[in-house]
């Protein structure tokens, strides 16, 4: 699918193409209106690019690299690179890769790799390690023992499995737990999604919340032998069976807020 991948590319360059050359769109994703307004060594189209790169090197060395990569070796140092970085809204990478989605989807078109019709999209979370800065630990939080502190946030992720594609992406606080943003993310699927979850997203408001959209979304969730209807289910040594599941007034409450 080389023809579609180059399809892609030039549809995500053009993107920021159009951004860069209107100032009203360059606005929206700066973090004051006259970032980005003089020249630079790093204007923002290459400011996007050398990000997307996602160095792992030093970034003296990566950006020695990518200017003689560009054909362009001018010196940028990480100061430079550092005040540049901090004009640049991450919204912006977020609409990028929306971008990309839906190119990918458009451009593959048939060859897209489904089940039954369906994209499989897993939906999970994670804790993450950050660079311990005062700026970082005030906003993330984290956790502490006898010898240090630790700067840590909470992930959450849509991914197509099939088409090995990142779909949502969050990152949040440490104190936030995973199920209150996987609630939140259910608005974000769609109807030819079957979600896949493991045990820890296994309640009676996850099911509930993907039942009850406007039309009703297709998931597969793994269950804690502990609760009660998993323990029945299992003694009753059938190979399938419907169950119900009761609200818990937790669950009750949690629906209440989501407008229910």
């Amino acid at each position: 699918m080389h023809e579609a991948n180059l399809k892609i590319i030039g549809r995500l360059k053009r993107f920021v193409a159009v951004i860069s050359s209107n100032k009203g769109f360059l606005q929206k994703f700066s973090v004051c209106d006259q970032d980005f307004t003089r020249d630079r060594k790093l204007p923002f189209p290459k400011l996007v690019l050398f990000i997307a790169k996602l160095c792992k090197k030093s970034l003296s060395l990566e950006l020695e690299k990518f200017f003689e990569e560009i054909g362009n070796p001018i010196e940028c140092s990480v100061s430079a690179f550092v005040q540049q970085r901090v004009k640049l809204k991450p919204y912006f990478f977020d609409c990028w890769n929306r971008l990309l989605q839906k190119s990918f989807y458009l451009y593959y078109g048939n060859a897209v790799k489904r089940w039954k019709g369906y994209r499989v999209v897993a939906g999970d979370g994670s804790a993450i390690s950050l660079i311990n800065t005062p700026s970082l630990k005030d906003y993330f939080g984290g956790q502490s023992n006898q010898h240090s502190d630790f700067v840590q946030a909470k992930t959450f992720y849509h991914y197509d499995v099939l088409n090995e594609l990142i779909l949502l992406a969050e990152i949040k606080p440490y104190r936030f737990g995973e199920l209150s943003i996987a609630y939140k993310a259910i608005k974000e699927t769609q109807e030819d999604m079957v979600m896949v979850y493991d045990r820890n997203f296994s309640n009676y408001r996850m099911v509930a919340l993907h039942l009850w959209q406007k039309k009703e979304r297709k998931f597969v969730i793994r269950a804690k032998e502990t609760q009660r209807m998993i323990r029945a289910f299992i003694q009753s040594g059938k190979c399938s069976s419907v169950v119900e599941m009761q609200p818990t007034p937790s669950a009750i409450v949690g629906l209440k807020k989501s407008g229910f």
